[in-house]
């Protein structure tokens, strides 16, 4: 069995690729293999992954045949792994060299730990900025809950390395959590384990495309948010009855709180097309004064092509046993 397998999942990225390919292959930590998943691109990306696979026998690429969107492509290229470890990566962001390295290290110094995330880099507008958590090399998988439960945004970003027995033992990545059911798997696994940290940037992460789906996905993601803030409070009823209790007693003034201050970001920003989308779907919502604003603002505007009166459902207080 190798050490690590790296899932890197990619879809029409070809001008942002290389980059992040150079700097996994250039990793200290050189044993592993690399899957490229490729979730059906329109763009360069398969001619550049073939180029690359030829250029280093670690490389495998595989191209779906049809477009399955996130989770999907993560949980095929998850199944194609073989290693100890499988580290899930994102096309466009660059890699510090020692990453892979100071990874396995973590998992390997704390067996309990079901996977290792760290700090990360992000630059926006020539504005550098480094994203830290409060962490020690070992967190409680609590403190994730808690951490969710207060914010509703999840502590752990997107790449991480997780074992791969942990990813068998909880299952695949879930459907019905849209292209953030990363952080549905995140606090499952910490429900049972603890997780490791590094508090060093060792990813820079990449500008996201016009067209990626957290550029236009607000509201759908509130709901998705929200359906996993349900699945959160059953996950950690056990372990957290008073804290559990607690936030199930404010849930309805947490969710209009994240509405609200949605949607006075989007029109600080001056994104006005999610402002109308924002306060048409808030027509149908179960909280009185979400709906009058949104009876007040829109009610002659026709819903969102995406919009269905389940996404509500998903994001009401009700029980949810798995």
């Amino acid at each position: 069995m190798l050490p690590v397998s790296i899932c890197l999942t990619t879809w029409n990225r070809a001008k942002q690729l290389p980059g992040t390919l150079d700097s996994l292959l250039q990793q200290s930590f050189g044993d592993f293999e690399l899957i490229i998943s490729d979730d059906c691109s329109t763009d360069e990306t398969e001619r550049i992954c073939r180029r690359y696979e030829e250029r280093d026998s670690r490389i495998r690429y595989y191209r779906n045949p049809v477009n399955i969107n996130m989770p999907g492509n993560l949980n095929a290229a998850v199944q194609r792994a073989t290693g100890k470890y499988i580290a899930n990566l994102h096309d466009g962001d660059i890699y510090r060299s020692d990453l892979v390295a100071k990874w396995y290290q973590a998992l390997e110094e704390h067996p309990h730990a079901a996977f290792v995330f760290n700090d990360y880099r992000a630059t926006a507008d020539s504005v550098e900025e480094v994203f830290r958590m409060p962490f020690g090399p070992v967190v409680p998988g609590k403190a994730i809950a808690l951490h969710y439960l207060r914010t509703v945004s999840s502590c752990v970003w997107g790449t991480v390395m997780a074992r791969a027995s942990a990813y068998r033992e909880s299952g695949a990545f879930d459907e019905r959590f849209g292209f953030i059911s990363d952080v549905e798997m995140w606090l499952r696994l910490a429900s049972r384990f603890d997780a490791a940290y590094v508090s060093e940037p060792l990813i820079t992460l990449g500008e996201r495309p016009a067209d990626h789906p957290f550029r236009h996905g607000l509201w759908r993601t509130a709901f998705w948010a929200f359906r996993i803030y349900r699945r959160c409070l059953v996950l950690f009823e056990s372990q957290l009855p008073g804290e559990c209790a607690y936030y199930r007693s404010i849930y309805p003034q947490t969710r209009r709180r994240y509405f609200i201050h949605a949607m006075l970001h989007c029109a600080r920003h001056a994104q006005w097309a999610r402002v109308r989308e924002g306060l048409r779907i808030w027509r149908d919502s179960d909280d009185r004064v979400l709906a009058g604003f949104g009876a007040l603002f829109s009610i002659f505007e026709e819903m969102p092509h995406w919009y269905d009166a389940k996404y509500w459902q998903m994001a009401c207080l009700q029980e949810e046993n798995n």
